[in-house]
This record gives C-alpha cells, sequence and structure tokens, in this order.
C-alpha cells in the first residue's frame, strides 16, 4: 500500500461543471498544503478527482463483481480463467486482480480525502465546508465498503477480529496495521456524521451526482443495520424517507428507469455518473450480462432462485429487466416451438455401476421439447436414447395451477440401459424454446444499459430511496414492530404491481423484506450482505458453473461465519507493505 500512498495525488482527475453533471475531464497534478488552506477551487480540484476515481471501470466493476457474483442471483454459463469467475465460485486467490483494484482505488481515494480533510480550514464559505463534508462522506462510504469486503460482519466480529488498515493521513510514509473491525466502524460513523454536520449546515444544495446531507443520512441508515443498531438505522431511513425530496419512480416510470441519468431520477440518492460521450468504455457494467446489437459478451444470467422469485407474481415490473432470449424457432406446421424444463440433479455410477447420488447434489438444466395438445400438452422424447424417462408422456397439473412430471434418469452403455433413479416428482416450467450457451438458458439482464438508449452505458447506483423503506423496513421488524415493518414493505411492492404482504404467500416478515429486497436491488451489489448480516444462507444448489470442478473446492453454501465470506488481502499489498499486514484465514 505504501506504492500507492507515494502516488497520492498522481493521475487525478478533474470533473467539471458541477450542478449540471456535464462532465469533463482535465488531468491534474499535484495541490499543495497552502493553495487547500486558502483556496476553495483546490478543494474543488481534489474533490471532483475523488469523484473521478470513482468512474473508473477498474474500481466499480470490482464493487459490483464483489456484492454480486458471491450470490444467489447469478449464474455463470462457463468456466473462466478471468478473475471474476474466482470471485464468483468463491475459490479465493490472494492474486485476484478484481480484488486488488477494489483495494488499491479504495485507497487512493481516502488518502485524497485526508489530503481535504486534513488540510483545508472549516468556515471559509459554505461551498468550502461542503466540500469538505464530501470527502468525510466519500471516506466513510469507502471504508465501509472495505470492512464489508476483507473483515468479519460488524454483528460477529469479536473485539480482535481484523478489518483494513485505518489510514487517516496523506502521509505516504504512515502505514498503520490493520484495524479491528469495531475500530473501523467507528471511524466509518465519525465520519458520516461529520459529513452530515458540514453538509446539513452549509446550504448548498447538491445533485445525486455528489454526495450531499441525504446521502450521509442514508449512508447512516445502511450502516447502522450492518451494525445491527436498529433504531439508528429506522431514525436516518424514516428522516430521509419524509425529509429529503426524494420521490420513488410510480409503477410505469420504473419500467425505464435503467435509461434515466442520476440527475433526472427522483429516487436516486447518489450514483456515479458516467458521460455518454466521455465514459462508455467505462460504464460496461452490463456487457456480462446481456447482448445488445453485438455489443456485450452475455455470458452471466439471472440465477433461478431469482427467476423463481418472480415467478410467483409475474407481474412484478422489476422483472422487465430480465429479458429470455427466445429461438423464434418454428415446427413443421408454423408454430413456435415450445418446451419445458426443470431441475435435475446429476447422478454418476461408481465402480459397480451402481446408480449412486452424486453428493455435490449438482444441479442442471433438464429441458424437453413439448406440443400442445388443445387440452393439455404432451411430452415429446425418444425413449430409446434418451436419458430420462416419464411415468406420463402428459404434463400433469396440481390443485395450485403449478405443473408438474414424474421422471427418473436413465443409465446407459452403448445405448442399452444398465440402471434407473428412482421415480421423482418435478416441477415444471413451459416456455418457446430460448437460446442456450452450453445449455443454461440465456435470460439477459438489461437493469445497467440503455441509459439515455445508449447500449451498455450505465450510472452505477449506489443509494436509492427504495433502500430506506426496505432499511426502515428491517429494522422495525427488529424493533418488534411488525406492523410498520409490512407498511413499508407494501410500499415497495405496490410499486411494483403486486399485492401487499400475506403471510400464507410471502412467509415471514423478514423472509419476505430480504425477498423484497432481492427484487429490488439485483444487479445493484446488495444481495450477499443482506443475507449474511440476518445470518441466512447463501444457497447456491442451482445450476451454474460454481459447482464445477472437485469436490473439495465447490462451495454452494456460504454462511456468515465462513471464512470464505471474506476476502483475502490482495498478496501485492502485503508484499508491499513495511510493515506484516496479516492475512485473512
Amino acid at each position: 500500500m505504501k506504492t500507492i500512498y507515494n502516488k497520492i495525488l498522481a493521475g487525478i482527475f478533474c470533473l467539471g461543471m458541477l450542478n449540471a453533471c456535464d462532465i469533463e475531464e482535465f488531468p491534474y497534478d499535484s495541490v499543495t498544503d497552502d493553495e487547500l488552506v486558502s483556496n476553495s477551487a483546490s478543494v474543488e480540484t481534489i474533490t471532483l478527482g475523488n469523484y473521478s476515481y470513482m468512474k473508473e471501470r477498474n474500481f466499480h466493476t470490482a464493487v459490483h463483481f464483489a456484492g454480486e457474483y458471491t450470490s444467489d442471483n447469478v449464474l455463470y454459463s462457463g468456466q473462466s480463467t478471468s478473475s471474476n469467475f474466482y470471485i464468483y465460485n468463491y475459490q479465493r486467490i490472494p492474486t485476484c486482480s478484481i480484488l486488488t483494484d477494489l483495494w488499491t482505488y479504495s485507497y487512493k481515494l481516502i488518502v485524497n480525502c485526508n489530503k481535504v480533510i486534513l488540510t483545508a480550514k472549516e468556515g471559509v464559505s459554505k461551498e468550502t465546508d461542503h466540500l469538505i463534508g464530501e470527502n468525510y462522506f466519500l471516506r466513510g462510504m469507502f471504508y465501509h465498503l472495505l470492512a464489508i469486503t476483507y473483515g468479519k460482519d460488524y454483528h460477529i466480529a469479536s473485539a480482535s477480529d481484523l478489518a483494513v488498515p485505518l489510514k487517516l493521513s496523506a502521509d505516504p510514509d504512515d502505514c498503520p496495521p490493520r484495524a479491528t473491525v469495531q475500530k473501523v466502524y467507528e471511524q466509518i460513523i465519525k465520519d458520516l456524521k461529520k459529513a452530515e454536520e458540514l453538509m446539513g449546515n452549509s446550504g448548498v444544495e447538491k445533485n445525486a451526482c455528489y454526495a450531499n446531507v441525504w446521502a450521509a443520512k442514508a449512508m447512516l441508515s445502511r450502516v447502522y443495520l450492518y451494525m445491527h443498531d436498529y433504531a439508528n438505522a429506522e431514525s436516518y431511513a424514516t428522516d430521509v424517507i419524509d425529509h429529503s425530496g426524494k420521490q420513488l419512480l410510480n409503477n410505469t416510470q420504473y419500467r425505464t428507469m435503467n435509461e434515466l441519468v442520476p440527475e433526472s431520477n427522483p429516487e436516486a440518492i447518489l450514483a456515479i455518473r458516467m458521460l455518454k460521450d466521455i465514459d462508455y468504455s467505462k460504464s460496461r457494467s452490463a456487457a456480462m450480462y446481456t447482448i445488445i446489437d453485438g455489443d456485450g459478451w452475455g455470458e452471466v444470467y439471472a440465477s433461478q432462485p431469482l427467476l423463481e422469485a418472480f415467478q410467483k407474481y409475474p407481474n412484478d415490473v422489476r422483472s422487465v429487466f430480465i429479458v429470455p432470449q427466445y429461438t423464434e424457432a418454428k415446427d413443421k406446421d408454423g408454430k413456435l416451438i415450445e418446451e419445458l424444463y426443470f431441475i435435475s440433479e446429476n447422478f454418476f455410477y461408481n465402480n459397480d455401476k451402481t446408480p449412486a447420488e452424486d453428493p455435490l447434489h449438482r444441479h442442471y438444466y433438464r429441458f424437453q421439447p413439448v406440443k400442445n395438445t388443445g387440452s393439455g400438452y404432451q411430452i415429446v422424447t425418444d425413449e430409446k436414447k434418451d436419458f430420462f424417462e416419464y411415468d406420463s408422456p402428459n404434463v400433469l397439473e396440481r390443485p395450485d395451477g403449478s405443473l408438474y412430471v414424474r421422471a427418473r434418469q436413465v443409465y446407459r452403455e452403448n445405448g442399452e440401459v444398465v440402471g434407473r433413479a428412482e421415480w421423482k416428482e418435478y416441477t415444471v416450467h413451459i416456455q418457446n424454446q430460448m437460446k442456450k450457451r452450453n445449455d443454461y438458458p440465456q435470460y439477459f439482464i438489461n437493469k445497467l444499459a440503455y441509459q439515455e438508449k445508449n447500449a451498455l452505458l450505465n450510472s452505477p447506483m449506489l443509494i436509492r430511496l427504495s433502500e430506506m423503506y426496505l432499511n426502515r423496513a428491517e429494522a422495525r421488524h427488529f424493533l418488534n414492530n411488525d406492523p410498520g415493518a409490512i407498511e413499508d414493505m407494501n410500499v415497495i411492492k405496490r410499486r411494483a404491481g403486486i399485492p401487499d404482504y400475506n403471510e400464507n404467500s410471502d412467509g415471514e416478515v423478514l423472509d419476505a423484506i430480504l425477498d423484497e429486497a432481492r427484487k429490488e436491488f439485483y444487479c445493484e451489489a446488495h444481495r450477499k450482505y443482506d443475507l449474511l448480516r440476518n445470518d441466512k444462507v447463501i444457497d447456491r444448489h442451482y445450476p451454474g458453473c460454481h459447482d464445477r470442478g472437485a469436490e473439495s473446492s465447490v462451495v454452494q453454501e456460504i454462511r456468515v461465519t465462513d471464512d470464505c465470506a471474506v476476502q483475502y488481502i490482495p498478496q501485492s499489498e502485503i508484499d508491499a507493505y513495511p510493515i506484516p499486514l496479516v492475512q485473512n484465514p
């Protein structure tokens, strides 16, 4: 990390035209301490440079991968040697370039914040005070990001459990050891409250492209929730909901939320603003999720659990960004070909050729053509070749309207049946035939695409008003106020166009809140942390390349107490640091 500090202000970019978010970039090299004391323009220059760091693709995509690829919202459709695949399958390596970038950019920004915080003088002007407050906010937000990536969850951390070095100076020779999780959180709260004070008293108003007092209050609500300080989490969320002037998009507006720039989105509290003429190459967070006009890779899709969350209420407006890719293939009569699918567990032979269940419970999509007979669906199969057989050719219907088949796997050698598994009832879904990659159906996600109708342009959203409703719902649940929690949850459900909370259909209150958060914030890097801070298991027993490889290396259930829930400290930083940096287990 010392190598980072020696470049404290090197390569910073200044962002112009502050209030309009019509940002241009200019090269900038250094600012003296005297200039920071006497010249508010110099404070602005460094502050804007900090926002520019956040625009770097290697930074904001690292934040995304760390929070979203580690969740149960996505499936990777092919194995890869890319660092993001190691993050996705929990095969931690200390040389992961993506997590090294997250560490490096975070500390670059923190040291620049320190330069302003330690040198700029408060009281020179309201504008300067607001800028200093922005630096406190950014430092607090980035320390929280580092803490949840490289340290244990606050609520399970002991007094001796370590997070990250708490660097509070701009001195390149100051290289502190890793601070405890508790100490880092103390500093986060201190910074965010100072930001709240300075920006709240300045009277300066800024839009969602930049930190302001409401961003500070919203971030405090989030951090207190992670700390299980539910009273403060509720209080700050309420303040933002009641007094920030932010409003939820309505159901119709939400359908094109991805097209809006942050300053035009009434529920955006803070986002990393990307410009179509300057930042397009940096903003391609969507590239792994979709292919638009031949642009993008389209290798990561919506997971089966995420799809099932939306199948409960198919009219949920939030599913509009999940776009299944159909083949439009037709049969000899000119009708679109339909298929059923279900999830099967993989089986294999042991040395005695006896069917045995795979101990890893690997899951695969199973597809089968079907035809509509007019009175129901029948399965189209060639039983002489198929590795599945069906108890009945008819797709059956349960009293609740769900469809199912009774099927079992057939074991063949050289075309001959040598064994069969037990009959099993599989819930099936019927759809038009889909395009697939490595037999994974291509459920593209366009939530991070189409800003200003530009294919892969996106301004990463950091805080939205809807989070405040769900933060408050979670806090109220733990404060024994389920009626209040349900009221907040229903605000989000009604905006989505789905029925109010019902215990029979939505389950326990906390589970229902987390389910709404999943549907509200998929692709916004919340899901992993939402589950772990509530002691929920990240259950990855669904199709995807996360369950490939040797049994000893496959991770399909992640708990908050597991070592793999915490990322390794980058080895390059350990090697360069002048004092020992203890590696995570």
